[in-house]
């Protein structure tokens, strides 16, 4: 059997492709010829804590996905149904494409992951769903991974048929062309599902960094008054962060009460809202970086008072810190340990979560009113 290496200790199988109906037989093939090449009294383990279901729709995501599952599956072995919709089969509307991921230990060898592909054109993707539950491996939990570009219901049918299969729904709202309209009616659609399934933005996770920092640094102990004083806050963000932004200022909202009572677009590359709390008006200005990475670079926080100034201003130095700017802030410089996360491992560690938070859902519902008022 062909192997090819994939990073020091995960490989994979090479892929048997064939149509959707030959899944089940190229699954026996490729366990069958495994068991044959490792055999000589080693043991095989088969690893498989839930099913996966993946959902991209252009088949370059899909590559870049097939170079994160190895790093998922290490973590969390699972049952990984990778869908691709407007794909482009080598024959007809749909095929498969079959491997097996695997990695060596003391006593033999643990088969992480069995990766299933369905390639569909743009006509089949309503197949998707029943290629789906027709390859799920039963008592075990189901995730679906929405890894398209469109919010989650505003792709119709095929994600509301992906998720009734799924206990947990884990989406990403980076690079949501229409941020304001896509966190509407993805907020309406997580309040709808109540107690019934756990749905996690990659977004939650992506600033927990910045959230657990500005919870320490302002913390009533360390800055009296800072978060009931504030009276504007100036973010800067990199291209196709705006969406997570709009996270984090949902959640201060959430946390201190604010209620949006204003928004409107500068210009393409502005936004600001306007909060109240307590008779205090809060301005939130929101500042898209020409270029760059998708993430948050710089967060001013100023509470100043006519004669007592107040500001700290949190900058990105690199991948792995976030510093204090001793100019731009009346509080000592310092420098935090913030390392920025890869997509695969926030897959990997939302896995294993099996309950709904209620923070995030309450940062939502905030950042559903900021775009309510906003002024289009």
């Amino acid at each position: 059997m062909n192997t090819s290496a994939m990073g020091n200790k995960m490989r994979n199988t090479q892929p048997r492709r064939g149509s959707i109906a030959d899944i089940d037989a190229a699954l026996r093939s490729l366990w069958s010829e495994f068991h044959q090449d490792v055999s000589g009294g080693h043991t095989v383990m088969r690893a498989c804590m839930s099913n996966l279901i993946i959902y991209c729709d252009t088949k370059e995501e899909a590559a870049l996905i097939g170079k994160e599952i190895p790093a998922i599956v290490d973590i969390h072995p699972a049952r990984v149904l990778l869908l691709i919709g407007n794909g482009q089969p080598k024959k007809g509307n749909a095929e498969s494409n079959v491997s097996i991921y695997y990695t060596e230990l003391n006593s033999g060898w643990q088969v992480c992951a069995e990766r299933i592909d369905a390639i569909v054109t743009t006509e089949a993707v309503d197949r998707l769903p029943s290629i789906a539950r027709s390859h799920l491996i039963g008592d075990l939990p189901i995730t679906l991974w929405w890894a398209s570009r469109l919010p989650p219901p505003d792709a119709g049918d095929i994600f509301f048929q992906l998720a009734e299969l799924a206990n947990q729904i884990i989406y990403d709202n980076m690079g949501w062309a229409n941020p304001a309209k896509g966190v509407a009616s993805t907020t309406r659609w997580v309040a709808a599902q109540q107690d019934s399934k756990v749905v996690h933005n990659l977004a939650w996770r992506r600033i927990a960094g910045w959230r657990k920092l500005i919870g320490q640094v302002l913390d009533p102990q360390t800055a009296p008054d800072a978060l009931n004083s504030l009276n504007s806050i100036e973010i800067e963000h990199g291209p196709h962060a705006l969406a997570m932004t709009w996270v984090l200022v949902g959640w201060l909202a959430s946390r201190l009460q604010w209620k949006a009572v204003d928004g409107k677009r500068l210009s393409d590359s502005e936004l600001v809202w306007r909060f109240q709390h307590q008779q205090q008006d809060i301005k939130v200005v929101a500042k898209r970086r020409p270029e760059g990475e998708p993430l948050l670079y710089r967060l001013l926080f100023d509470w100043s008072r006519a004669e007592q100034p107040g500001r700290i201003c949190f900058e990105r130095l690199d991948h792995d810190r976030i510093g204090i700017d001793e100019t731009m802030s009346t509080v000592p410089p310092r420098v935090f340990s913030a390392q920025i996360p890869s997509r695969s491992a926030l897959i990997s560690a939302q896995l294993a979560h099996r309950s709904r938070e209620k923070i995030f859902e309450e940062a939502l519902k905030a950042s559903n009113s900021m775009s309510a008022v906003f002024q289009k």
